[in-house]
């Protein structure tokens, strides 16, 4: 694919994702604010992520199915849509809901067929490292435009709320022109054909069964992590962090995601390891617990940093495995069930989350959360023991050339198959 496109692509993510967390923090902060019970707050912020999750899937088929040019275009259109409506809407009617969470479906419409046109036509296996280039700097882009959206929304928000929606549909205006120039060099998903070996043939079959494991670890990362999004203002309001204060602390949250992507695509020893997953999901629930327990933005901001090193490796993972384990023409579809999963744990994270913090207060939610991801690793440590368990029976029942290696005794337990390396693999 060409490189300028490729350019062109990111900076769409960038602007998509400024755009809606400009929105996305005006309106949580102003309902924190404005002394919005933390249940109200749970179902506004799930809304919006069961509304991504629904666009996710339904973009994921359509560009299967279908042509993906078109449900993009309607995605960052969808997006303007609801940055007006938020703006010229009131917060405290209901009829204000329908609007936000039309941000939603627009996220969900966006990202699927972009992430399969990334990668479209380059084998990931053969061009391992390739891909993992692209999907950093796809990472980088919609979390640096997250980033600066929610900056951006921080510092203008003390100003007023015409300021803060103003700049957000200024920037979405431009992705729109930007989204309709992209797809005019678009080359429809369903035109790319496969040709792998049968050792790739087996490599992706291994990649599938790490794209469903990281589609469980996105449920259990994402229900803590949906509260960052959607009921840390809640937090922040009652130890009496300022609005600006609480930008940059998302700002550094979001950082620390960042350098975990860019970490990962220079090491290679996660790949298909579990234990380092497991890891990471406990590192993260014990961020979970300090968060609970803050009084100050410096305790906060140490529990931010340990749940966010998760969040970055669940999507980055979870990515990789979705190109590596299906084909060119349905890697649209596996981008949208990634991002749907990573939506269903935010909208039930902020539904549960809510009523706990409007029934008990705003930190158990937090403790609730970190043992959800404790509950989740071990489905998980089932799933894989199951799952690998199964695909060596069936690799051992047809195997046909002695000289493959089914299970590297060498590695750690995790790693039941042989990983090469990138040495190996030139």
């Amino acid at each position: 694919m060409n490189s300028r496109f490729k350019l062109l692509l990111y900076l769409i993510c960038g602007l998509t994702d400024f755009s809606a967390f400009v929105v996305i923090f005006a309106v949580s902060r102003g309902l924190a604010e404005g002394k919005a019970e933390s249940w109200y707050l749970g179902v506004v912020g799930a809304g919006l992520s069961l509304s991504a999750g629904v666009g996710s899937i339904l973009a994921g088929w359509l560009s299967h199915r279908f042509d993906g040019r078109v449900v993009f275009v309607s995605g960052a259109a969808t997006i303007g849509v609801s940055i007006v409506a938020c703006g010229l809407g009131n917060p405290a009617t209901a009829w204000f809901l329908p609007g936000y969470w039309l941000l939603g479906i627009g996220l969900g419409c966006t990202y699927p067929p972009l992430v399969g046109w990334l990668n479209q036509g380059v084998n990931a296996h053969a061009n391992r490292h390739g891909v993992s280039r692209t999907l950093v700097l796809y990472c980088v882009a919609w979390n640096a435009g997250m980033m600066c959206g929610q900056l951006t929304a921080g510092s203008l928000f003390s100003i007023g709320t015409t300021w803060t929606y103003g700049t957000a549909f200024l920037a979405a205006t431009l992705n729109i022109i930007l989204t309709i120039a992209a797809v005019r060099r678009v080359v429809p998903l369903s035109s790319e054909v496969s040709d792998e070996t049968p050792a790739e043939d087996e490599a992706a079959e291994l990649a599938n069964v790490f794209k469903r494991l990281s589609w469980i670890a996105n449920l259990g990362g994402m229900f803590g992590g949906s509260m960052v999004i959607h009921l840390l203002p809640d937090l922040a309001v009652t130890i009496g962090i300022a609005a600006d204060d609480h930008g940059k602390l998302l700002a550094s949250w979001r950082a620390v995601i960042i350098v975990t992507y860019l970490v990962m695509h220079r090491v290679a020893f996660w790949h298909y390891s579990f234990s380092t997953s497991l890891t990471s999901q406990i590192l993260a629930a014990i961020g979970l617990i300090m968060i609970a327990q803050a009084d100050s933005a410096v305790p906060l901001l140490i529990g931010l940093t340990l749940l966010g090193q998760l969040v970055g490796f669940n999507y980055f993972s979870g990515l990789f495995y979705s190109t590596a384990g299906s084909s060119h023409e349905r890697r649209a579809l596996a981008a949208g069930i990634h991002e749907a999963t990573l939506a269903t744990g935010m909208a039930v994270g902020t539904i549960v989350g809510g009523v706990l913090g409007t029934l008990v207060n705003q930190r158990v939610p937090y403790m609730m959360a970190a043992a959800v991801l404790l509950v989740m690793s071990v489905a998980q440590s089932v799933a894989w023991w199951s799952w690998v368990r199964s695909l060596r029976q069936v690799r051992h029942a047809t195997a046909v050339e002695p000289q493959t290696t089914i299970c590297d005794t060498e590695s750690d337990a995790d790693r039941l198959f042989h990983e090469p390396t990138h040495e190996e693999s030139a």
